[in-house]
């Protein structure tokens, strides 16, 4: 009995019932479910970066750096299309916090796409650190099976130049 008055067990309560309402009502892209990669735009290279649903992080969306400038956001069970022009291109997943960095270097070639994952390890294997996490390349009869539950992140050119400020000064 005595555990039910602990303060702490109810505290604790709260907010686990505080986070399962957050979840449930966290803010979902309102853009469509992804329904077929577009032909690539020519003289770019069209690069589709996506990360399947999980409870890990679930609320929490990853920046996304090519070339070190901020290029999108990628939040749960969604992907983001990055146009590129043809050469060496740095790109970076950033978790957030103390979490580390997640580099991939691409070749980009023209009027071609390409497809890759962001990976991290969940369940009893998740750390805050997100450390074994990658970006896999993925062959693309996989990659838009995948991507068929998925949902596009707005890109940058969408948000006004104040907000995107504001986000990039993170």
């Amino acid at each position: 009995m005595y555990l039910f008055r602990s303060r702490l067990l109810h505290c604790s309560f709260l907010l686990l019932s505080a986070a399962v309402l957050v979840f449930g009502i966290s803010n979902r892209s309102s853009s469509p479910i992804f329904a077929n990669a577009s032909t690539p735009v020519p003289n770019s290279y069209g690069i589709y970066l996506y990360r399947r649903g999980a409870l890990a992080a679930y609320a929490q969306p990853f920046r996304v750096l090519v070339d070190g400038q901020l290029a999108g956001f990628l939040a749960n069970a969604s992907y983001v299309r990055l146009p590129l022009k043809p050469g060496s291109h740095q790109l970076q997943v950033v978790p957030g916090g103390l979490a580390q960095v997640t580099t991939l270097q691409v070749d980009a070639q023209t009027g071609s796409r390409a497809f890759y994952e962001f990976v991290f390890p969940t369940g009893w294997a998740m750390r805050p650190s997100f450390r074994g996490a990658a970006i896999e390349t993925r062959e693309e009869s996989q990659a838009l099976e995948a991507l068929q539950g998925l949902y596009r992140t707005t890109e940058l050119a969408a948000i006004p130049a104040a907000v995107n400020r504001l986000l990039a000064g993170d």
